[in-house]
């Protein structure tokens, strides 16, 4: 699945190169159609709902050249795994595909996502997932880490509203699509988790007591680890912050064991897989890395523990929850330590569950 990016003005966007449903005449009442959407852009992952279903590519970009060949038969001939923008000029390969097929690929985003490409990349590649009409207008909800939310904020909510012409491929003849972000809201990435809690998926409160609590939220992420601080729904900033301890830490750690013991040299990048499923192949041969996976895992979340320490008396607070897909790896070490503190169900995903709850309740009459 190919994006490309077509300039109004000043403003770019992607398009999408692969399969698009299928539109009757009847559905032409779908022209500037309003859709409020959500997309979790993660220093590991961009995580998005395509419908009910949740998913995910890897936060990764890298420079884009034609394929010579992609066999029928190949595992990797799903349209997340083959991700492509054009973006002025030039080519880009986003998520696995960059993984697989760029010399050069990057999964670095600054802190200030106006002036780092990639954020925009990753961003407009979900967004191009989510087009389905001629004439599409959005409404949407992303996040950013809680230490970065006050300075970087609105500014990058201006730089995304706008207009943006797209174009999809289908059967290798292109269609011009138009595609506005009418309204965006940015909020701090861990109250995506606690608006999952709150709300129902048409985003009306079912769980008004959490509002009402004062509701601690630690997002172990890819890169940092957030704790937020939420009172009757009230952002608490003294007692939020960043740090930069995550899963990085675990591919760190796995990186100098694979290269001293194997004599492995992996990107960060190519380390998902191995951390996840913990296993490796070596000359054809699997290697079990679930014991020495493990141990980094607990060694990371002692670090976080001791963060958290250093800023929080848990007690303060009627309930602490445990989120993010980093949340979920090191619960088993993290959790002992905190009585109130819960891991939220299926926490990968919980953040943009939130933003997406949070969009239908903000914009249902828009």
């Amino acid at each position: 699945m190919a994006l490309q990016a077509v300039k109004i003005g000043d403003r770019q966007t992607s398009y999408n190169q692969g399969e698009e449903p299928n539109i009757r005449p009847e559905e032409d009442s779908w022209g500037n159609a309003l859709k409020n959407i959500a997309v979790d852009i993660g220093y590991g992952f961009v995580k998005l709902l395509i419908g009910q279903q949740s998913v995910r590519f890897p936060s990764v970009v890298g420079m884009g050249r034609e394929l010579n060949y992609l066999s029928p038969l190949s595992k990797y001939n799903q349209p997340l795994d083959n991700l492509q923008t054009k973006i002025d000029g030039r080519n880009y390969f986003v998520g696995n595909l960059a993984v697989r097929q760029s010399d050069l690929a990057s999964r670095s985003l600054e802190q200030n996502r106006v002036i780092d490409p990639n954020a925009k990349i990753l961003l407009l590649t979900a967004i191009g997932l989510l087009t389905q009409w001629e004439d599409q207008q959005f409404n949407l909800v992303t996040g950013l880490p809680t230490s970065y939310y006050a300075n970087y904020s609105q500014a990058w909510a201006r730089e995304l509203t706008g207009q943006y012409s797209v174009g999809v491929q289908q059967n290798g003849q292109p269609r011009q699509k138009k595609i506005t972000l009418k309204e965006v809201q940015i909020i701090p990435q861990p109250f995506g988790t606690l608006y999952d809690q709150m709300l129902n998926t048409i985003g009306d409160i079912i769980n008004q007591e959490l509002g009402e609590m004062l509701v601690g939220i630690v997002d172990v992420g890819f890169k940092t680890t957030d704790f937020a601080a939420a009172h009757n729904l009230e952002f608490i900033a003294h007692l939020s912050s960043s740090t930069t301890t995550g899963i990085a830490n675990v591919h760190r750690l796995m990186a100098n064991y694979l290269q001293n013991n194997f004599k492995l040299e992996k990107e960060d990048y190519e380390l998902d897989e191995i951390v996840e499923k913990a296993v490796t192949r070596v000359a054809g041969e699997s290697q079990d890395l679930t014991s020495i996976r493990n141990t980094f895992f607990e060694q990371t979340a002692h670090k976080i523990i001791n963060e958290l320490s250093t800023r929080w008396d848990y007690r303060q607070f009627d309930i602490i929850l445990l989120t993010g897909g980093g949340g979920k790896g090191l619960s088993q070490y993290i959790i002992p330590h905190f009585p109130n503190m819960v891991l939220v169900d299926d926490a990968q995903y919980a953040n943009v569950r939130g933003f997406q709850k949070l969009a239908n309740n903000l914009f249902a009459s828009r």
